[in-house]
């Protein structure tokens, strides 16, 4: 596990819930690392903004509203390399990325999330990982780290990103993603009944302060298959729906 993925672990994951780990297709898991810390698991997860977005599925208030600011700049290549993007168009934020695996192998983006792909997800859906990844002051390229023989296509395109606006219930409560904004007092996540629904930010939290990704990893071997079940409501804060399941 690189660095970013260890802080994405500890900082998402670990700090709002230990989540079940229910299902673990290569493909699901290479897009819960890319995606997001927290994690859109299978049937039962927490969303954050890119992963909502990504998920093509469900969009709750506060996702980022992504724009394509330029035509998208497609290349195919063996090994490691470095793709020139042109000019930065104003406004952009990032860079939308899309990555086919042409051959089995791992594919590391410039923050140093990355795409792994077995031989089974050659020439079928899981081979093709959808990404965003931020853009450094005056950064007009992107690279990927393979190894030698490696084969991928890339099509990449500037965009720009903007976090949408919570919605706020009838009782006044914000709803909705984490997102750079902070969390909303009712955070979207799917049901272990795979409804679309949220929960109170505040029954999440089934674990004391960590001081050390160490300390927290030592506490979740110590509570491994323990779970707790919380329910899941309608944006009103009352209606329930279903139930997720934290821990376990």
């Amino acid at each position: 596990m690189n660095q970013i993925e260890m802080d994405r672990t500890f900082q998402g994951a670990l700090r709002a819930a230990l989540v079940a780990r229910v299902e673990s297709s290569p493909a699901r898991a290479r897009r819960r690392r890319v995606w997001t810390g927290a994690g859109l698991l299978s049937g039962v997860g927490v969303l954050g903004g890119v992963a909502a977005a990504a998920s093509g599925l469900w969009v709750p208030p506060g996702a980022d509203v992504v724009s394509p600011l330029a035509n998208p700049v497609t290349v195919t290549r063996t090994g490691p390399a470095t793709v020139e993007l042109g000019a930065v168009p104003g406004g952009a934020t990032g860079v939308s990325l899309s990555l086919t695996c042409l051959t089995p192998g791992n594919f590391m983006f410039d923050d140093g999330a990355s795409a792994r792909c077995s031989a089974a997800d050659i020439g079928t859906p899981s081979a093709t990982t959808a990404y965003r990844q931020e853009l450094a002051r005056g950064q007009h390229t992107v690279t990927i780290k393979s190894g030698p023989d490696d084969q991928w296509r890339l099509e990449a395109t500037y965009v720009n990103a903007a976090s949408s606006s919570w919605g706020v219930n009838a009782k006044g409560e914000t709803y909705g993603v984490q997102n750079a904004n902070g969390s909303p007092v009712l955070i979207a996540v799917v049901a272990t009944n795979g409804a679309e629904g949220y929960v109170y930010g505040r029954e999440l939290s089934v674990q004391p302060d960590f001081k050390s990704p160490e300390e927290a990893l030592a506490w979740q071997s110590a509570h491994a298959g323990t779970s707790v079940e919380i329910p899941v409501y309608r944006s009103d804060g009352e209606t329930k729906v279903g139930v997720f399941r934290v821990g376990g």
